[in-house]
């Protein structure tokens, strides 16, 4: 009869235990850091792990893995004619030209004429928030910039830091 206590008890400690870990899983996030040593096995890209539960037990943010959660509060981008944006948006189609040809026109253009040419014709669209490496909080949000040229809609995703 003791042994059955005993193994009851053992059983009991060891649910509450790996309940106890699932419980603080929920918090933990991740981001990826450069090794000191490209000898280190996670070379090139390792996972330093913390404690966002500062971020993660409040409503305005959701985990969807791992390295990104939700900010269901996020800054939307304010002018989509700013020079910033058009900078990225056009260093985001200069990288696509292998694979739509047909974007090379813009490619071609200058600053300027691209500008006229994508101005009020940009949307965008919320798609997630990154926790930066160094500070560890969730601060880098990611974006589709839509815009449609010859009649197809094409998009292009941007990351901006924000401070708050």
């Amino acid at each position: 009869m003791k042994g059955y206590y005993f193994l009851v008890v053992l059983l009991l400690t060891a649910l509450c235990g790996g309940g106890y870990v699932m419980y603080q899983q929920q918090y933990r996030m991740a981001v990826h850091v450069t090794p000191e040593s490209e000898n280190d096995p996670e070379w090139p890209s390792k996972k330093k792990w913390f404690d966002a539960s500062e971020w993660l037990s409040t409503p305005q943010y959701i985990k969807i893995n791992d390295f990104y959660v939700i900010n269901t509060r996020y800054v939307p981008i304010g002018d989509l004619n700013s020079d910033q944006i058009i900078f990225y948006l056009k260093k985001g189609i200069n990288g696509s030209e292998k694979r739509f040809s047909e974007l090379s026109v813009l490619s071609d253009l200058d600053n300027q004429e691209f500008r006229e040419l994508m101005k009020d014709k940009l949307s965008s669209e919320y798609l997630e928030t990154q926790f930066d490496k160094e500070t560890l909080t969730p601060t880098i949000d990611f974006f589709l910039i839509y815009f449609i040229f010859n009649n197809k809609r094409y998009e292009v995703p941007i990351r901006r830091e924000y401070s708050g």
